[in-house]
């Protein structure tokens, strides 16, 4: 009963996507990430997922104020079959959000069964019967968006994007990796292809499905190139990755060092394993012109979906997620500084929250490993020491992280940036903020490397007291 159907270029959605990309013990989850993107295109609202801690309070994903009124999407993926074992789950699930509600003083609007099957008569006549009496019971408006409705949302123009990276096929070249090359040859085979959203490249025994539109970046000189992309691995194995390139258009000294600071992120990789919430590297392509890594890619929202920043204040629980998130994200960078090295860019866009528990982890590892430049980083992330490298400024490092984490949680939890020669205390913005870490972020946004927090865990612990002192507060 899973669905293939025909939309926007009459291309085929095809729901058991999220099974061969993430395998039976991840599709549910896969799902239920796409349904928060989904949600959030069609509504025009931003949509959360909420975690189990240790319940979920019989919501998955979320619209709404838990102190006030709320819509809910119920994430079923019931692909095969729509019986008796799963009519108890769904009505195991609305009883759960109904009676969370009434303990916790919260109004349930809006309750929609989402399942990328059809249900077949019988099942629709029980379904039929269910909302109405639940609709008369508790009224609460009751949707089903089975697997027509789910694909004619995911047609519509604004969901254009929710569709293109879950489902659309996409178009194939070739690139294959070729023997080692003298370099009077001015431009190589890998740097002919343009890497583009909905192809397919492929270099070696690998195929990678890529999203959206690559990063390209050629180099002030023009000797070499860097591309950049979130793909879908189809071929040997399935995986959502991060791919990486060098790509050598003239043998200079600048192109053989960013090739061999390449080298040396994948050496990192190796040899953290997966291990500290860092990515796990999938796969090493050489060539004579390029080296590519394809690292692993959790999925999940990234912190600028679940949380901002935004100009919205953000409730007291929020709050405790960004700090409790901030804290867990600490421990992925401290590992980094152990080894020597520093991420360096982070932003709301390079942490991903993986999972029903939003547990936070690195898309990749930023600049670890290579040589600082001048303007590193990202935009409105960039701390005073990346903006000019010279033998009397402080180089980039783990002072680096602390700032840049400093920022992200400042400017998430109050909605404006900081400002550069001191700013207002969080407490300006958002009430019974601990003092302890709005006095840490304050060093840690200092100018001057040197009068920042020594280590990142100082940091992290900070941040978790003070995520456990608004969890038991009153309103943030």
């Amino acid at each position: 009963m899973s669905g293939t159907g025909f939309g926007v270029g009459e291309h085929p959605i095809d729901f058991l996507a999220h099974h061969q990309r993430r395998g039976e013990a991840g599709a549910r989850e896969d799902f239920e990430q796409m349904l928060v993107s989904l949600v959030s295109a069609v509504t025009g609202q931003e949509a959360a997922l909420v975690r189990a801690n240790p319940g979920d309070w019989g919501i998955d994903v979320l619209v709404g104020d838990l102190n006030g009124s709320v819509e809910i999407w119920q994430s079923k993926y019931f692909i095969k079959e729509f019986g008796e074992s799963q009519k108890k789950q769904v009505r195991e699930s609305f009883d759960s959000a109904m009676r969370y509600a009434r303990r916790e003083g919260h109004t349930v609007t809006r309750w929609v069964l989402c399942i990328p099957c059809e249900m077949d008569a019988p099942a629709l006549k029980w379904w039929h019967g269910w909302r109405s009496r639940r609709q008369a019971e508790h009224q609460v408006e009751i949707e089903l968006w089975d697997e027509s409705g789910l694909r004619r949302r995911l047609d519509l123009p604004r969901c254009a994007t929710v569709r293109r990276a879950y489902y659309d096929p996409y178009r194939h070249v070739q690139v294959e990796d070729t023997p080692p090359v003298a370099f009077a040859n001015p431009v190589a085979t890998e740097v002919d292809v343009d890497w583009r959203g909905g192809e397919e490249v492929r270099f070696g025994g690998g195929c990678y499905l890529l999203h959206d539109e690559p990063v390209l970046r050629p180099s002030q000189d023009r000797a070499w190139v860097w591309r950049e992309a979130t793909a879908d691995r189809i071929e040997p194995t399935a995986a959502r990755v991060r791919l990486r390139q060098v790509a050598i258009l003239r043998d200079t000294s600048g192109a053989v060092a960013a090739r061999q600071a390449l080298r040396a992120q994948t050496e990192l990789l190796k040899a953290v394993s997966g291990a500290h919430r860092l990515p796990r590297l999938i796969a090493v392509h050489e060539s004579g012109a390029a080296t590519t890594t394809a690292s692993e890619l959790r999925s999940g929202p990234t912190w600028r979906e679940a949380f901002g920043p935004s100009s919205i204040p953000l409730d007291r629980l929020t709050v405790a997620a960004v700090l409790d998130a901030a804290a867990r994200l600490c421990e992925p960078l401290a590992e980094l500084h152990r080894r020597g090295q520093a991420h360096r860019s982070l932003s709301p866009d390079a942490i991903v929250l993986t999972g029903r528990a939003h547990e936070p982890v690195l898309a990749d590892i930023g600049l670890a490993a290579w040589p600082p430049r001048p303007g590193d980083g990202a935009d409105g992330y960039r701390a005073p020491e990346q903006v000019r490298v010279g033998p009397h400024v402080p180089a980039p490092g783990a002072h680096t992280d602390v700032y840049q984490l400093a920022v992200l949680v400042y400017h998430t939890v109050t909605g404006h940036p900081p400002m550069p020669g001191g700013s207002p205390p969080v407490r300006a913005t958002v009430r019974q903020f601990p003092v302890e870490l709005d006095e840490l972020l304050a060093q840690a946004l200092d100018a001057d490397p040197g009068r920042r927090p020594r280590r990142i865990g100082v940091l992290g612990a900070a941040l978790s007291r003070a995520r456990r002192e608004i969890s038991r507060g009153g309103e943030a």
